[in-house]
């Protein structure tokens, strides 16, 4: 026996006792304030709450005996003799308590016995859990088929081991029954593509066919297959419309599973072109409802919209010149960071002259324009300026002098050059000039003298002016001292020779820099570079020269016939018949990209590649234009050109909502995986009906994680739940067929069946596959019993101070005038 209490804080109060004898107080009072310390400490004791916990004898032995039909008469029979041999093994002073699936008659000598008719082992567990009380010892034992009608018994395994009981199990197997349909599975397609209808058949050997049907009529019929267990026979059903599409399947034409589909809106599309006219609404017909097209400007894409809202991007054919970058780097910036997927699509205009090579775009195009290559080496003018005061003696000038002579070697015939250098005043050492002599500029610097102070403005406005007027693509000044110069003035000065496209890089010498941070500042404020040269063997080669590579791609007006790549891209088309293309722009597929269309000299006609978290496709001719001509015919077309646009887009859909049914509770899960329009207020969740019309809006809405909704709610398990959530200018669907989670005794799937050896390894019970062989054991189930002693107390105190009340008001103490 044990002594505990719920709130040992209060004792705290008892220091406050020794205040009823202030003040002091006659010997004669002594035995009242005694009656009164012992009310006080009564009432602090009951607030601590005590309570006795004490061994509580035998515990509860819970019996759980299956008499389904499923057993049939020898299997019910073997139970019944099963739970003799174990209850032979209870201890005397346990409670012996029956639950009984099924049947009527039920055995004696139990102190409480229960039926549960639904055939659900869930039902049964929790009717076992039940029967022994909390802070009570016991045990289950299990005897029967572990299949059940339903698979929400995990909570209750989950309880029983939590509070220590073990459940013992033993196996029976039933008679195997006729081929039924324990499970149907059905994906949630957007218009225009198809439901997937996924179900096991658990058969015994025989040969069956399976259907779905809608609407009155038969959509789809699978092959005769063989069922031996459990086998998986998908069918596809085309999903014509938004909103929900009930469908039944039946095995053999008979029976059958009612389920629904929830199909969401088209995919929406935002094309980007202009160059074609009519191009869109050709574009929204050629796709189908499958897709809802939204045509827009290129250039709207640089301030008006954001492309993260759309989860495709068609660019068809619009030229670099009318997409400017800022919009271009807000497409690249939504196909890597939000998954957006772009399919860039044209001939001459986004592939040929006035395409996107060396532009924001082109770098995240899987194929790069190919034609003749002619490279450029554009023009450099270089001003050095060398510090030649007095602080640069020594080490600091020899170093000076190398990264000048090692920066001039770099230049050619066709660059300018010249050196200026500052020691209180500025002169040109080497005037600027083509550097046709290199060897001369070399020996100038060579020649230069520490002398003076560090004095930097005048020589900068000598390098600037020198190259002001030079005919040169790219201008340089770059600075070469030790940073100990003493003034300011020259920043706003390097300032303003950014602002003349002249960039200024510097190079700190000599290692114990007096300033090495201003240093680098110039060459912020100058959009150059800084160099650190501390000793001679930290000489850095420094080349201004910026060859350029200019391609010219060539465009393939004549028809060249196409081969398709092995692929998952082309799963039912039929991609021999493809026709040949009328004409398309030549180009080179990058390493990492696959190639999933080639013409017939190898040139890529469709790539793909990953770009962060999206993708993108190239098209290398028009979509709707003179480049596919030849496809107008071809009757796959459309389906073709929307299985490349369907498995281009974002994979993750903007909205994943989720349903969990447990018998008449429906657990709502959302979850925000885009963007919103709504500034991230709480979705609205309805239950519709059939026809899609509003029956039930869902208020109670709680938010668990940043972007994850969920809601519980009551709902009859015989209806079916369609969910419809709006989250700004975008919806999702999802449904759940009526009593989804519950499956009839017949037709009881392996997934629902409990793993009775598990059950009983984990919560430490004993686990017997054969019927007739000895049980385990039933262990001496004791467990603790508490009892609160806070009434007791109370009752005490109340009795003392009645009985000082007593006390102090007898009649006899009155008379003799005693307080």
């Amino acid at each position: 026996m044990t002594l505990t209490f719920l709130y040992p804080q209060a004792g705290w109060l008892a220091l406050l006792l020794p205040l009823l004898w202030w003040p002091r107080v006659a010997r004669r009072r002594r035995r009242q304030l005694a009656l009164r310390v012992g009310v006080f400490a009564c009432l602090i004791l009951a607030a601590m709450q005590p309570g006795v916990v004490r061994r509580a004898g035998g515990g509860v032995a819970v019996f759980v005996l299956d008499q389904r039909p499923v057993l049939g008469a020898e299997g019910q029979a073997a139970a019944r003799r099963a739970l003799d041999r174990v209850r032979a093994t209870v201890p005397g002073d346990a409670r012996q308590v029956l639950v009984q699936l099924g049947g009527a008659a039920m055995p004696d000598g139990f102190a409480a016995r229960q039926v549960v008719t639904d055939g659900s082992l869930t039902t049964a567990l929790d009717a076992a859990r039940d029967a022994i009380p909390i802070g009570t010892g016991g045990s289950v034992t299990l005897i029967g088929d572990a299949r059940s009608t339903d698979r929400h018994w995990d909570d209750d395994i989950a309880a029983l081991v939590g509070r220590g009981i073990p459940v013992n199990t033993i196996a029976l197997s039933g008679a195997t029954p006729r081929a039924f349909i324990g499970a149907v599975r059905v994906s949630s397609p957007r218009v225009g593509e198809a439901v997937r209808v996924e179900a096991t058949v658990e058969g015994d050997g025989g040969t069956h066919r399976l259907s779905v049907s809608g609407d009155g009529r038969t959509l789809a019929t699978s092959a005769p297959f063989r069922a031996d267990g459990a086998t998986r026979v998908a069918l596809s059903v085309p999903a014509t419309r938004a909103g929900f599409l009930p469908l039944r399947v039946t095995l053999d034409g008979r029976g059958g599973v009612d389920t629904v589909a929830a199909v969401q809106d088209p995919l929406r599309l935002l094309y980007l072109g202009g160059r074609q006219a009519g191009a869109a609404p050709r574009l929204q017909a050629l796709l189908g409802p499958g897709f809802a097209v939204d045509a827009r400007a290129p250039a709207d894409l640089a301030t008006r919209i954001d492309p993260a809202w759309w989860p495709l991007v068609l660019l068809d054919d619009a030229p670099a010149a009318v997409f400017p970058a800022t919009a271009q780097r807000r497409l690249t910036g939504a196909v890597a960071r939000d998954g957006t997927g772009l399919v860039a699509a044209g001939g001459l205009s986004a592939f040929g002259p006035g395409g996107y090579a060396a532009t924001p775009l082109g770098a995240a195009l899987p194929v790069a324009p190919r034609g003749e290559e002619k490279q450029i080496r554009p023009s450099v003018a270089l001003a050095i300026v060398i510090d030649s005061s007095g602080s640069m003696q020594g080490d600091r000038m020899e170093l000076a002098k190398q990264v000048a002579r090692q920066t001039v070697r770099k230049l050619t015939a066709n660059d300018w050059v010249g050196v200026v250098e500052f020691y209180g005043a500025r002169q040109w050492s080497v005037p600027i000039h083509h550097a046709t002599d290199i060897p001369d500029v070399e020996r100038a610097i060579g020649r230069m003298q520490a002398q003076g102070a560090s004095v930097l403005f005048p020589a900068l406005q000598e390098a600037l002016y020198g190259l002001k007027d030079v005919d040169a693509r790219y201008k340089h000044i770059l600075v070469i001292s030790d940073g100990g110069v003493v003034e300011d003035r020259y920043q706003q000065l390097i300032r303003h020779i950014a602002e003349n496209r002249i960039n200024v890089s510097t190079v700190a010498v000599g290692g114990q820099v007096d300033d090495e941070k201003s240093m680098a500042d110039w060459a912020r404020i100058g959009r150059g570079r800084f160099y650190s040269v501390p000793d001679e063997f930290s000489l850095v080669e420094l080349d201004f020269r910026q060859p350029e590579t200019r391609l010219e791609p060539g465009y393939r007006s004549a028809p060249a016939s196409v081969r398709a790549a092995e692929s998952r891209w082309w799963d039912g088309l039929r991609m021999t018949a493809l026709p040949p293309v009328s004409g398309y722009a030549r180009t080179t597929a990058r390493p990492e990209a696959e190639t999933l269309l080639r013409t017939d000299a190898g040139d890529p006609l469709l790539s793909t590649w990953p770009v962060g978290a999206g993708r993108v496709t190239a098209l290398t001719t028009e979509p709707l234009g003179a480049g596919t001509a030849s496809w107008r015919d071809w009757p796959d077309y459309g389906r073709w050109l929307a299985r490349v646009l369907s498995l281009t887009a974002r994979a993750r859909p903007d909205l994943a909502v989720t349903l969990d049914r447990r018998f008449d509770r429906l657990h709502i899960s959302v979850q925000r995986l885009g963007r919103t329009t709504d500034g991230g207020a709480v979705p609205a969740i309805t239950l519709v009906d059939g026809a899609g019309r509003p029956m039930r809006r869902i208020d109670a809405i709680e938010e668990r994680a940043p972007g994850l909704f969920v809601a519980d709610l009551t709902l009859p398990n015989a209806a079916t739940a369609r969910v419809e959530v709006r989250d700004g200018d975008r919806t999702a669907r999802a449904a759940d067929p009526a009593a989804s989670d519950v499956r009839p005794q017949a037709a009881m799937p392996r997934a629902f069946a409990l793993p009775l050896a598990q059950v009983s390894a984990r919560s430490g019970g004993w686990h017997r596959d054969d019927a007739s062989a000895a049980p385990g054991a039933i262990q001496a189930a004791s467990g603790w019993r508490a009892s609160d002693a806070w009434p007791w107390l109370a009752l005490l105190a109340l009795g003392l101070y009645l009985f000082e009340l007593g006390y102090r008001r007898w009649p006899s103490r009155r008379s003799a005038g005693l307080p």
